[in-house]
């Protein structure tokens, strides 16, 4: 063995804390693996570099675990793009209250948008709303049609998950121009519980639940095999939980909303960070640069 250490050129001592590692990996393996399954169950469509930063494994860089996942199948597959979910009504009744607008908050503004989600052979559609500032999903509903009481659903959650009667003008409701939006029942809910309402222009303008539609599609739903109505209906709660109290957020710190609003609370007004919207104005260009730079820093 002395003229085979000489040979290769390694000690012999060197050999063995090779020998060593290589059972280490080899007995942590199946737990490093373990770990990635028990995440894909309740995160389907978690990237793997997300799930290494979640979990922290010990004994495994960032790098190998990656490559371990990959060649255990974890590595995730792209997802077919959406189409158009949104029939705005002509109307200049609410402007958008959000051009340059910075916030630090909770509660200052919700996004709401409509997304389709394709399954069991039809489309469903999925309501979200969400609060721009902490990214928790406040209420959702799930339907096959695009009447505006779906729409009324998901708010009545939302009102019901924050518990406020009376926002006193100080949230803002944003949204796009779909005409469930505009339906009377809707504004009229808003209006009776303080809600200022906003809505958007262009596409662009409403990107930060844009970002919400597809992780909720593409990271949780198409993940599942989905066997009937009820069965999405339950999918979709499932995912929202996930999302808003286990799936940590870059923008949060790597937090989860629900932890994130936690926090806030022991964050001083004046020692948050800011947020800052911007829309159409006659710095058309310059505000679509800065309205996507956003769109990334959020998701």
């Amino acid at each position: 063995m002395k003229d085979i250490f000489a040979l290769c050129r390694i000690s012999r001592q060197a050999h063995f804390q090779a020998l060593l590692r290589q059972r280490h990996w080899q007995q942590k393996t199946p737990l490093y693996i373990g770990m990635m399954e028990q995440i894909r169950e309740i995160h389907p469509g978690m990237g793997l570099r997300t799930m290494y930063e979640m979990l922290q494994p010990p004994g495994i860089g960032r790098d190998s675990f990656m490559a371990l996942g990959a060649a255990a199948g974890y590595q995730l597959q792209a997802q077919a793009p959406a189409t158009r979910t949104t029939f705005s009504v002509k109307t200049n009744r609410y402007a958008n209250l959000l051009c340059r607008m910075a916030f630090n908050g909770q509660d200052q503004v919700w996004s709401s948008d409509i997304t389709y989600f394709h399954c069991l052979g039809q489309f469903f559609y999925l309501v979200f709303i969400m609060d721009v500032y902490t990214r928790r999903i406040v209420g959702y509903s799930v339907s096959d049609n695009l009447r505006a009481e779906n729409n009324l659903l998901a708010l009545r959650m939302a009102l019901a998950c924050r518990g406020v009667q009376d926002y006193g003008g100080g949230l803002i409701h944003h949204s796009d121009k779909g005409g469930q939006y505009a339906a009377d029942a809707y504004t009229e809910l808003l209006q009776r519980h303080g809600i200022r309402i906003s809505m958007c222009r262009e596409v662009y303008e409403n990107t930060h639940i844009e970002r919400v539609n597809g992780t909720i599609k593409n990271q949780y739903l198409r993940r599942w095999t989905i066997q009937s109505p009820k069965e999405l209906h339950r999918r979709l709660s499932d995912a929202v939980d996930a999302y808003n109290t286990t799936k940590p957020h870059e923008s949060l710190g790597k937090l989860p909303p629900v932890s994130y609003e936690q926090k806030l609370k022991t964050i001083p007004a004046d020692k948050r960070k800011q947020l800052t919207i911007y829309t159409r104005n006659k710095h058309h260009e310059q505000n679509l640069t800065n309205q996507l730079n956003l769109f990334q820093q959020l998701s």
